[in-house]
Formats: structure tokens, sequence, C-alpha cells
């Protein structure tokens, strides 16, 4: 089999849940093919980091879907690793759990959102540059449990990659910016749409349940100000943050350290502002699918823990180094000294954040970051469709553990990508102004020095732009060897379908 070109689309409707029902029917799909190929690597698994009860739990939910007679070899590989980072997470929960549940998280992270295959990667490895944020990298993302402990030893596990990603031939290695949700993932044994690049038979499901998390959600309480209505608020959010990130108890190193979700009360989680206090918001899930609220519980936890964790790792490699480069732009958020003699710990990093499938759920970030700013990336849905088409045929084959059709593939991508684009247009009016800047990537890869000014000017970061300007031209001018992919022109049949299923994206972009 092959192809020349393909899409991702999805579907939501307006409003605050996403309309599963409307994009479970069966809808014309583009007559693209895919090439059997990878079925004996182990190598490019994002499972690799998982430990030991997530694994079982995993194989407990889904061990009847999963091809065994296809890749057995797969879930050997998975299970005597999850051994091995269960040791590893045992001595790195034994050494660091009270301090990362301590580890306050800054209130102002920075999200990049867009489908895959629109410039996030990018415009994450370029705003990476900037001395100031913390953000995961590949092996963080690969090893959530254990990577405080084994990162200095992470050249030896250099064979579980491949030099540059099969999909666009970018450099590929452990220290490069990656995404989150490939951590909480790990974490929570498949609480995550990702789990579709696993068991993609199963999409239609998967994202159901966790791309946006919008039937599972409620918001008790609001932004603290200070005033009466939301005092209430803020010492309930207080309490619960008490509860969880205070103390190394909230924690089972069984699940390589994530936060137990044992230990929320009903269902409720919080995020820490950077002061130590809880950000003054709760988010309950009070789903009517009761599986479902305990996942996104679940998946808000790890989330929690594992931003916390990577938070820690910076603060404590900066104090290393006595590297102060970023305390001047974080000083307001540095917790208070304990005592008139005590110097305050380091303020914690703004943390930049990227994962596509954040891109469905702004709702749930404007709630938790109320402050948090948000970079949106698009580009021209034929080109998004032809790499995403292109990602499913030469990276996705690496995790499968359940072979999909053409048709199942086809279809994951066409609703991913409408799901994604609804649920982001129905929410992006509600984040405040001068909090959400929109770049196309045919402007990142034609001026990307101008869309990074735009950037720091509309978030008001005009001085640190003056002093990171070296850096971002310096990481611009390595890339200028590289060779982006090109693909063959859609037939017309497969650009038709695309055009009618994701015409309103062509519409609200200015796409023609």
């Amino acid at each position: 089999m092959s192809g020349n070109g393909c899409a991702p689309a999805t579907g939501a409707k307006a409003g605050n849940e996403v309309d599963m029902h409307r994009h479970g029917r069966a809808g014309a799909l583009p007559p693209y093919r895919y090439t059997l190929k990878h079925r004996w690597e182990i190598k490019l698994n994002f499972l690799s980091g998982i430990t030991l009860l997530p694994w079982l739990k995993l194989l407990i939910r889904h061990g009847s879907s999963i091809d065994w007679l296809v890749y057995p070899h797969r879930v050997l590989f998975l299970s005597l690793m999850s051994v091995i980072n269960t040791l590893l997470a045992l001595i790195e929960w034994l050494l660091f759990s009270r301090a990362v549940a301590g580890q306050p998280l800054h209130p102002e992270p920075v999200f990049i959102l867009g489908h895959p295959r629109t410039g996030t990667t990018h415009l994450h490895n370029l705003l990476a540059n900037d001395p100031r944020f913390a953000f995961a990298t590949t092996f963080h993302a690969g090893f959530p449990s254990s990577f405080l402990t084994l990162e200095p030893g992470r050249g030896l596990l250099s064979g579980l990659l491949e030099k540059r990603r099969p999909m666009d031939h970018m450099a590929l290695h452990w220290d490069l910016p990656a995404e989150d949700e490939i951590a909480v993932n790990v974490l929570t044994g498949g609480d995550s749409p990702y789990m579709a690049l696993v068991l993609p038979r199963m999409w239609r499901s998967l994202l159901r349940n966790y791309l946006t998390f919008q039937q599972a959600t409620t918001v008790a309480g609001r932004e603290a100000n200070g005033n009466a209505d939301g005092e209430a608020d803020e010492k309930a959010a207080e309490a619960e943050a008490t509860r969880v990130a205070a103390s190394a108890k909230g924690t089972t190193p069984a699940a390589g350290g994530a936060a137990d979700p044992r230990r929320l009360s009903p269902a409720a989680a919080v995020v820490v502002e950077a002061n130590g206090k809880a950000a003054g918001v709760v988010v309950e899930a009070n789903g009517t699918d009761p599986r479902v609220a305990a996942a996104f519980t679940r998946w808000l936890a790890a989330f929690t823990w594992f931003m916390k964790k990577v938070t820690y790792r910076h603060v404590r490699n900066r104090r290393r180094r006595g590297d102060s480069t970023a305390d001047g732009a974080n000083a307001r958020h540095s917790p208070a000294a304990t005592s008139p003699s005590d110097p305050p710990p380091p303020p914690p990093p703004p943390l930049l954040i990227k994962s596509p499938v954040h891109t469905a759920r702004l709702g749930i970030w404007l709630r938790l970051f109320p402050r948090a700013r948000f970079i949106y990336v698009h580009r021209h849905p034929l080109e998004v469709f032809q790499s995403a088409a292109n990602m499913a045929d030469t990276y996705y084959w690496y995790t499968y553990l359940q072979r999909p059709t053409d048709n199942v593939t086809n279809d994951f991508i066409m609703d991913q990508y409408d799901i994604m684009y609804r649920s982001y247009m129905s929410e992006r009016g509600r984040v405040p102004a001068g909090r959400l800047v929109e770049v196309g990537f045919s402007e990142l890869e034609a001026d990307p020095m101008g869309v990074l000014r735009r950037i720091y000017s509309q978030f008001g970061w005009d001085e640190q732009y003056d002093a990171v300007v070296p850096r971002f031209q310096s990481y611009i001018a390595s890339l200028a060897d590289f060779k982006k992919n090109h693909f063959n022109s859609l037939t017309p049949p497969v650009e038709a379908v695309v055009r009618e299923r994701w015409a309103e994206s062509f519409r609200e972009l200015g796409y023609s």
C-alpha cells in the first residue's frame, strides 16, 4: 500500500461540549492508504518509561484489544521496562518526592496550541532557547518517574531513539523539548488520547473520553481576588493544596511518584500558586460517566505532579549553577521567606508547555491557570492533512500494539483535527485580552524572528526579548541545512473530502 497525502480532522460543537455523537457517524473518508512497516521495532515507543502498576492497569483494561500475535515482542519489552522503571521510580520517590510535592508552580505558564503538524514543535524549540522557561525534555517525558535520578546516564538509553524523527527528519535527542502529555499517558496507564496511537482501532472512545474531558468537568470557584466571594473558594482550594501538594503522602512510588488520586477530595484537584497558596480554582470531575470523571482526576493529578517535577528540576539546576539570569523576571512570583533572616527560595520559572491535544482543552487551562498565556499555531488544512498522514505512515507504526486499517487511520486523523479546531474556537473568546497570539505556519517559517518579536511584544516581554535575540538567532542559524518535507499534490478525491469535512477551518482561518 502506498499514498501521497493525508489530513487531520475531527468535530466538536460550539459551546462547552464536543459533539462526539455527531462525529461518531460514518462520514466521507479520504482514499489514502498506508504501508505496513516497523513491526519488529521496539525503539521510539513512548510507553518505554511506564512503571509496573500503570502497565498492569493498561493490560487489564485493554489486554483483549492487543494484537498479541502481531506485537508480542513489544508487550514483552514494555513489561521488562516496567519492572526496571519501577525500581528506579522507587529510588527517586525516596530521594525527591517530598521536595517535588512542595514545589510551587508559576501561575503564568505559556501554552503552545495547535494541531499536530502545524509548526508547534518548531515554535516550542525556538522559545525553549529563552532561559527563563522550564520545559519538559524528551527524556523527562519519556521517563517521568525517574528522570531526576536517571538523567545523568541518559546517554545509555540513546538506543531507544533514532537520530532523526521519522516524520520530518528533524534532529532527535533526549534534551529536546517534548510533549508533557507523553508523560501523563505513562503515569496514568493510558488516561490520555495518546493511547489512540497504541490501540488505533479504539480511537473513537479514547478521543471521546480523554481529549477534552469536557463532559467530566465543571468549575467550582473562581480566581481568588481578595473579595468576600473569592475568600471561601481560596480557602477551600488552599486546604486541598495542603492535602495534595505539601506532603509526600500524596504520592505513590508504584505509580512512578505521581500524585495519588485517592488523596484528592471527591474528584477535585488544584494548581498551586508560586507563593505556595492555591490558585483559587477548583476543578471537579462531576461527569455523568464516573469512569471518565475518575480518569480526569487521575490525569490532572499526574499533570500537576509532572509539572512540579519539571519545575523542581529547573530550580535545582539553576541553584547549582548559581544562575540568577531568570530570577529578576520571576522575582515577583517568589515565595516569601519564612523569617526575616531567611533568604527567599528561588522563584519558580514559568512553564513552557506544548502538547497538541491541549488545543482541545483551552477551557480547562483557563480555569486552572487564569493568568496563562497562549500561542495558537495554524496551517493550511491541506498541508496539515498531508503532513499528518505522513506522520501516521512513518511514526505511528513504532507505537502500535494493535494494527489499524487504512480507514481507521484516516477517520482518526479527520476527527481529531475537527475536535481540536472546534473546541479551540468555542473557547478562544474567553482568553483575556493580550494573552493570546495566533500565528500562521507560513509566517513562522518565513520570518521566525518577526513572529517572536510579535509574541514578546504582545505579552509585554520587550526587555526579555532583547536579551534572548542572540540565542534565537543562533538556533535559527543551526537549521540552515534542514530540508522540510515536500509532498505530492493530493489527489482530487482526497482534497475534496478534506475541503468538505474541514470547511469551517478553511473559512475561519482564511485559507483558500
